[in-house]
């Protein structure tokens, strides 16, 4: 993802892209390194809808990050952004990494700027109304040729500042055979998933010479089995979300969900951070005696970096919510991917964790442990190691949880995962799991396994799941899941301590009708979602329920099963 040396970070090392071994050394990321600047200019845009405008910007970007990166360039590019928290983490990033500032520029002042530098050697022509993967060929040879992204309609600017034109993509069809013959001048330890209609990434894909693709197809196999394991796959890709996951999984690769994140070239530099780690429960001050029903609400979707970076943390329906608090609110997290690609934003994240808010670490980054790696010859190995770099980044932020997302939470495969995050997860509280369809596949069932010091960890399924117009077991609005909650009581009172958790799906939205809670269509902007429809749940609730963190959950699971003789101890206590 062995034998596991304390204190030795370890690098994966291929000798193809399908054998591997593990090598000591002292790298830990799975994340390209991107060098620092001295300078930093902003870029102003004076479209933001413009994809012509943003392609050329990002395209600016990528060649400043790579010309840095070679040791001809000495200016990086900042995009200028709308959303708010972006200028929460420029302040922080230039704080932390004591860059210069050198003014704001128009997206044509840079291109001239960079021409004379030597940054950009000419442009790149593409036409954005194919919308198509002829923009993502045209973003590749950008990187390989040190060309600007310009679109046929501004072409005429591109000339009259002496650009020569280096490639044509008006007329690609980026194909295996296109691929074929430009893949030996590419970096194979990333991937660009990049939508043709947007321009985000762009800038990252160029600093590092990536592949950038958007589609799910033979072509689409080809690629992943040529990144090698164990990389980043950066962006979103098209169609139902499990069909693009899987073959990412099956080729061991990770996926970031990060295809709306702006300035990745420049948040992902590494260097003189003090890493702020999150806060967590103390098991010390635990009383495992107390007979009642234990319940925690974890939020869905935080292995979503994009939405980490952009929509999360000053939002009121999440990480600032009025009732995070009141509410001893559990939140998925993309942390580990954050310490190696924005240090920045996990940083604030940190440092304005509400109180009684715990945190779990989503997988590492979004793939089905179940699957991971199983069209390479060495998944085991693979996903092992992968295992041991999650351990490196989980102990530097403080998180104590691990959260999977399966394919099948109940699977031989996934069984096995488990075994192996158990064994190279170290001081960690416990894990939680969940299914792909449905989130809650596991109802509440325990499975336990051993870490390195014959502790007994357990991976905790979800039980219920609050989720708009969903009627199936365990599922529904938060009033229906109150109800399933409160069945626990009298369980509890014949059988002692129950515990249990509820998966809170991020995006689904909820009114009031009265006292009542009624859903809303999926996809409209009435009603509300996240922490306030849980805040309504809790309401609901049975005196005798007490919510809790996860992380106090599965310290309590825990305490409660050291309580058993040997022999009880593999017991499903949740039922």
């Amino acid at each position: 993802m062995k034998i596991k040396i304390i204190g030795s970070i370890f690098l994966v090392g291929w000798l193809s892209v399908c054998s591997f071994r593990a090598v000591a050394s002292t790298v830990e990321s799975w994340w390209p390194e991107q060098k620092k600047p001295d300078y930093i200019l902003k870029c102003t845009l004076s479209r933001y809808n413009d994809i012509r405008e943003m392609n050329l910007a990002q395209s600016l970007c990528g060649l400043a990050a790579q010309a840095v990166n070679e040791g001809i360039g000495e200016e990086g590019v900042w995009i200028e952004t709308r959303v708010e928290d972006y200028g929460l983490y420029y302040k922080a990033w230039r704080k932390r990494l004591k860059v210069r500032e050198s003014g704001s520029f128009d997206v044509w002042s840079l291109v001239k700027r960079f021409k004379d530098t030597g940054y950009v050697r000419g442009y790149v022509l593409y036409d954005c109304t194919r919308k198509d993967n002829s923009i993502n060929a045209a973003t590749v040879q950008a990187g390989i040729l040190k060309g600007v992204l310009i679109d046929k309609t501004q072409e005429e600017d591109a000339l009259r500042l002496g650009l020569v034109k280096l490639y044509d993509a008006c007329n690609v069809n980026l194909d295996e055979g296109w691929f074929n013959q430009y893949k030996s001048e590419l970096n194979n330890r990333l991937i660009v998933l990049a939508n043709p209609v947007a321009g985000n990434n762009r800038d990252y894909a160029i600093a590092h010479k990536a592949m950038v693709y958007y589609g799910v197809s033979p072509l689409l196999h080809s690629i992943l089995e040529w990144v090698r394991p164990l990389s980043p796959v950066i962006g979103w890709n098209s169609g139902p979300e499990f069909q693009h996951i899987e073959p990412c999984s099956r080729w061991g690769l990770i996926n970031t969900a990060s295809d709306w994140c702006m300035n990745l070239p420049m948040l992902s530099i590494r260097g003189n951070e003090k890493v702020v780690k999150l806060k967590s429960v103390n098991p010390k001050k635990i009383d495992a005696n107390e007979n009642a029903v234990y319940h925690s609400f974890v939020m869905s979707d935080g292995d979503n970096m994009q939405w980490t970076f952009g929509g999360f943390v000053n939002s009121p329906d999440y990480w600032n919510n009025m009732y995070n608090g009141d509410i001893p609110m559990s939140f998925t997290s993309c942390v580990v991917n954050l310490s190696m690609a924005a240090p920045d934003v996990l940083n604030v994240l940190a440092e304005s964790q509400p109180k009684n808010v715990s945190v779990v670490e989503y997988g590492g980054g979004y793939y089905y442990p179940d699957l991971f790696a199983s069209k390479r010859q060495n998944a085991d190995e693979l996903l092992r190691e992968f295992a041991r770099m999650v351990n490196v980044h989980m102990k530097k932020t403080g998180v104590k949880t691990f959260g999977f997302i399966c394919h099948k939470v109940d699977s031989d495969d996934a069984l096995r995962a488990y075994r192996i995050f158990a064994e190279e997860l170290e001081d960690v509280a416990g894990m939680i799991a969940v299914q792909y369809v449905p989130y809650n596949g596991g109802h509440g069932r325990v499975f336990w396994v051993k870490d390195r010091k014959n502790n007994d960890i357990p991976v905790l399924s979800a039980k219920t799941q609050i989720w708009a117009n969903l009627n199936t077991e365990g599922s529904g609005n938060p009033s229906r899941v109150a109800e399933a909650i409160n069945r626990d009581v009298e369980v509890c009172e014949t059988e002692g301590p129950v515990l249990g958790w509820t998966i809170v799906h991020a995006w689904s939205r909820f009114g009031k009708n009265g006292d009542k809670v009624i859903d809303v269509a999926a996809n409209g902007k009435k009603g509300v979602r996240g922490v306030t429809p849980v805040y309504w749940c809790k309401q609901l609730l049975n005196k005798k329920v007490k919510v809790v963190p996860v992380e106090e959950l599965l310290w309590r699971l825990r305490m409660k099963n050291d309580e058993k003789p040997v022999s009880e101890r593999e017991m499903v206590f949740s039922k």
